[in-house]
């Protein structure tokens, strides 16, 4: 990814995907890199960057060996209408909803160090851990805001979404 980075204009941004959304069509990737505040767009088609969208850097005086993981951002996932997307930037402590078309965004400071985003399984909700404060926030990819958080034990990170049926759960009581 380095190359074509490069060819983008990006010769110096890590070249280290982190987490990534595809959407439903999977011609388009968004993807995170160490170190960045943001992510990319890429699309599979062109085989080529399409854009890149700076978010917000709240700790812009961090120096690089202070980043958690080499994580700027960790998390990144895309809604059901394949309009928004929901970021996770855990150095500057918020969660983001992220307009696709115009990369206009929607801060949510719920907690500290956010470190991973996933859908709801319906996909009208997005889940963010805060590894900092033990919890995880459910935010409306609607509404744009944080429409629950629920205590989940010691240092969350990464979540996926399962289903467990009332006859295994049954038979465990």
């Amino acid at each position: 990814m380095g190359q074509k980075l490069a060819e983008a204009g990006y010769p110096n941004m890590s070249s280290a995907v982190r987490p990534m959304a595809i959407t439903r069509n999977e011609r388009f990737v968004y993807f995170q890199v160490s170190f960045f505040h943001g992510f990319v767009e890429y699309d599979f088609r062109k085989d080529r960057v399409i854009r890149v969208a700076e978010l917000p850097n709240e700790v812009p005086e961090l120096p690089r060996e202070a980043y958690l993981l080499d994580s700027a951002h960790h998390g990144i996932a895309i809604g059901r209408g394949n309009r928004r997307l929901c970021v996770a930037g855990t150095m500057s402590d918020y969660a983001a909803i992220v307009d696709r078309k115009t990369f206009a965004d929607v801060l949510i400071h719920g907690g500290q160090k956010p470190y991973w985003s996933t859908n709801s399984a319906d996909g009208r909700y997005c889940f963010v851990s805060w590894r900092g404060d033990d919890k995880i926030s459910a935010i409306s990819y609607r509404s744009k805001t944080e429409v629950a958080q629920i205590p989940v034990g010691d240092h969350p990170q990464r979540m996926r979404i399962g289903n467990v049926t009332r006859a295994w759960l049954d038979a465990r009581q």
